[in-house]
């Protein structure tokens, strides 16, 4: 991308869904996209991506994951009447690149042009699979200068969504972490090995279920126990490392298998079962606002009843990524410290996005799936 004396240029390369449907077919890789430059307010920061991840919301928005909900949040986010404009939509949540200009409210003592930085930015908001993005300059941290471009653009949106389901849905931002046994189901996943290293970090004891072939990269990250959930007894191992006070399910099992666990967690301690799988957005997808809202009641109340959780002092939560500036500082912390690493599973150049998207949504992954951004190869007849 070229620049201007004035910043940087109106036009750039971006990956664009016009439409609703599979990636593979909805997608296209435009290189006359308007630059988010004129959109940056007084606390935001304009940054020039190099590498962006791809994550599972990203494979399922495409396909129209959350619209009605998340537009609504544009709307309020305009104070608007009517429902913004969808489309074009960039996907894309979290990313490292380098400050291209910020709002005239950023201190400088925070972010300069030209800092080698990692961010993240909301479901509702444009993504980052693109040259350029705007994000909250709270939503923007540094990146620890041992990190890779490939590991910085990897970590804060499933680092965040472990941290909030641990902090927020776990309680653990009242309750001390130190000595709590958690298991975390689903450990070989990019927020189940930050929900591992996260709970190491304050001193949790923690065991973790992954297939055998994953063991050895999980045994890496330092949990307690780890568990090949492919073997016959694979229920009975983690009950003998059991009662618990989480349980940390990474792993998305179905909404209707989480009963078999509620008797592993510890009676009369605040315990909990959190599921990332929350309905909200299918519910809205599905009902629209209002009757959505009052099926998301329902999915909550009534499964906490059937299960018998609330009868010993337990309860199902939902877990959910939320951009907390609080949130963000402890993951950049962790990862300056090399308390918190992100295993990569592959790398794809940014004209391969399609592929990238294929890998995410294929699953199985060992850890995250990231793109980099390299304007040599760009190839726009995808």
């Amino acid at each position: 991308m070229s620049e201007t004396a004035n910043g940087p240029a109106a036009r750039m390369v971006a990956w664009q869904v016009d439409s609703y449907g599979p990636f593979e077919n909805s997608a296209k890789l435009n290189a006359d996209v308007g630059s988010p430059a004129a959109t940056v307010g007084p606390k935001d920061v304009l940054v020039r991506v190099r590498a962006s991840s791809v994550n599972p919301i990203d494979v399922l928005m495409a396909e129209g994951y959350g619209q009605v909900l998340l537009g609504r949040i544009r709307q309020a986010k305009n104070m608007s009447l009517c429902r913004p404009v969808e489309f074009p939509l960039t996907l894309g949540r979290d990313f490292s690149g380098e400050v291209v200009a910020t709002g005239i409210d950023v201190p400088a003592v925070d972010f300069t042009v030209g800092d080698s930085v990692m961010g993240v930015v909301a479901p509702y908001q444009q993504g980052c699979h693109a040259e350029l993005v705007v994000a909250p300059a709270a939503q923007v941290i540094k990146k620890p200068k041992h990190m890779s471009d490939e590991e910085a653009s990897s970590l804060l949106y499933t680092g965040l969504t472990a941290w909030c389901a641990l902090k927020v849905s776990g309680g653990l931002y009242v309750l001390n972490a130190s000595g709590k046994n958690v298991l975390v189901l689903g450990g070989s996943g990019g927020v189940g090995n930050c929900a591992i290293q996260i709970l190491k970090s304050w001193g949790a004891k923690v065991t973790t279920t992954c297939s055998t072939n994953a063991i050895n990269l999980v045994k890496g990250l330092g949990p307690d126990n780890v568990i090949d959930y492919t073997t016959e007894d694979a229920h009975k191992q983690i009950e003998q490392f059991g009662k618990y006070d989480l349980i940390l399910d990474a792993a998305g099992i179905p909404y209707d298998s989480i009963n078999k666990y509620m008797p592993l967690l510890k009676c009369w301690s605040f315990s909990g079962f959190i599921t990332l799988r929350s309905p909200i957005l299918h519910n809205t997808d599905s009902y629209g606002m209002i009757a959505g809202m009052l099926k998301n009641a329902y999915d909550l109340v009534v499964p906490n009843i059937v299960s018998g959780a609330v009868f010993k002092g337990s309860s199902i939560r939902w877990g959910t990524f939320m951009p907390l500036e609080s949130g963000i500082k402890e993951l950049a912390q962790l990862a300056e410290e090399k308390k918190l690493v992100v295993p990569i599973d592959s790398v794809f150049e940014f004209a391969d996005m399609k592929d990238a998207f294929k890998k995410v949504k294929n699953g199985h992954i060992r850890g995250k799936v990231v793109v980099t951004f390299n304007d040599t190869k760009i190839n726009t007849k995808n």
